[in-house]
């Protein structure tokens, strides 16, 4: 039993280490930084293309090119979540015992000991002074409470009391923050997805490893343009989508660069395009019998050469292959035999290579077209995010420009049998002593001139 509340001390003292926030913070911070510099998103493909095959496995195996959905950074967000827990419980019951604490007691002595004090002397009788000292501070500083636990007139006013809680609203802004990013890396997703002009899809194939979602709509291409530059280097491009939710039509919009498209949660970000073949006419000659075939053949799809049973398909398309223009993908299935596939030349069709097995082939005509790259996300832990966020805004300039101030005073007859009066006034503040003193002076000074101090 007494191992495990050792162990749960210990654990309880780590966690409220001021040294462990600021350890996961700066880590935090220097993932953040990796994760902005080192585009997020990025395919094996195109890490392997991009960097040195021992860089791409580093960003792969580390996850950094999806950095907010990885295990090890979701670790983190828990690990602060708890510090800042604890951090908080293990503030709260002072700041409790604080604003519970209600000092009634009020004496002269007492009163001269605060950094902030002053002694003033009026002429005019008790009576007359609480009058006018409860008017003057109740206008220029807070409602003066009376003090039921001294004979004299005595009295306290207390402002801003409530901007000690300021600090624990910073607190629920930051774990709403980290709750929020927690929710979109759990529930959320980020990937991509291909659809050629005129089709559509509802898979989206996502950044790390093979896997896949299914939106609960589909998002169907009706056009795709784009503009180049004199260059040759694209100027603009932009996609014409609609959203089929339940076999309808719920939305049609085009998007653009930096101009996304959302949907019951789901945001299309346009961020790339290629070149696709949508259909060719392909003559197949077989040179065992000098018999030729020609097939109109759609992207994707498999055709059955004529009175034969083999099966032929485009699979792949280049615009510009080498230095031979255009080339075709095409695969040959066989009953009994492995698939075989070569890429046929179009503009070269009396090639040698143009062959797959005992078919010569000659790509008689090409229609060509693009396909959409779409950035897909996912994020429904965002408006968490953004509450937090201003929570932050506002706990943070109220706990800057907001204090807990609090004032004293005591008055009496100065003289037994004359008409005179003692006050002394005394005050501190939480923080901001130079404008709480300049305030305090304030105030006496309108006192001294409206109690007639000076006693001729």
């Amino acid at each position: 039993m007494q191992q495990k509340s050792g162990l749960g001390q210990y654990l309880y003292q780590s966690f409220a280490s001021m040294k462990l926030s600021v350890f996961i913070f700066l880590t935090l911070a220097a993932c953040s930084l990796v994760g902005t510099l080192l585009p997020q998103g990025t395919t094996q493909h195109e890490l392997h293309t991009r960097y040195s095959p021992g860089v791409a496995r580093i960003i792969d195996t580390l996850g950094l090119n999806d950095l907010y959905h990885t295990t090890w950074f979701r670790l983190l967000l828990v690990l602060l979540t708890v510090n800042l827990v604890v951090c908080t419980l293990r503030r709260l019951p002072k700041t409790l015992r604080q604003l519970s604490q209600r000092d009634e007691s009020i004496t002269p002595d007492k009163l001269t000991k605060f950094a902030y004090h002053c002694e003033i002397r009026s002429p005019l009788p008790r009576d007359q002074v609480e009058a006018k000292v409860t008017s003057i501070i109740s206008h220029n500083f807070g409602t003066l409470r009376r003090s039921d636990h001294s004979e004299a007139f005595a009295g306290i006013v207390e402002v801003g009391r409530w901007s000690r809680w300021m600090v624990y609203v910073v607190h629920l802004s930051v774990l709403l923050v980290l709750v929020g990013a927690l929710i979109g890396s759990l529930l959320g997703f980020r990937g991509y997805m291909n659809i050629v002009e005129g089709g559509a899809s509802r898979d989206v194939r996502l950044y790390r490893g093979n896997n896949t979602v299914t939106l609960p709509f589909e998002v169907r291409c009706n056009s795709f343009q784009v503009s180049f530059y004199d260059t040759g280097a694209p100027k603009e491009y932009r996609s014409d989508l609609t959203i089929v939710d339940d076999g309808k039509d719920a939305l049609t919009r085009s998007i653009i660069v930096n101009d996304p498209l959302s949907y019951a949660g789901v945001t299309l970000y346009q961020s790339s395009y290629g070149a696709v073949l949508k259909r060719a006419q392909v003559e197949f000659r077989n040179t065992d019998t000098g018999k030729s075939s020609t097939l109109t053949l759609q992207f994707g799809e498999a055709a059955v050469i004529p009175d034969t049973t083999d099966r032929v398909q485009m699979v792949d398309y280049q615009k510009n292959m080498g230095q031979f223009g255009p080339a075709v993908g095409i695969a040959l299935v066989r009953e009994g035999e492995q698939p075989k596939g070569s890429w046929i030349l179009v503009n070269l069709p009396q090639f040698h290579g143009n062959k797959i097995q005992n078919y010569q082939i000659q790509v008689l005509k090409t229609e060509d077209g693009y396909y959409t790259g779409l950035q897909v996300k996912k994020d429904p832990g965002v408006w968490v995010v953004y509450t937090g966020f201003m929570a932050m805004l506002v706990g943070i300039g109220m706990t800057f420009y907001t204090s807990h101030r609090k004032l004293w005073v005591w008055a009496d007859t100065a003289n037994p049998g004359k008409n005179s009066t003692r006050i002394l006034m005394a005050g501190k503040t939480s923080k901001n002593p130079v404008a709480f003193e300049r305030e305090f002076n304030e105030l006496r000074e309108r006192l001294e001139n409206d109690l007639k101090s000076r006693v001729t």
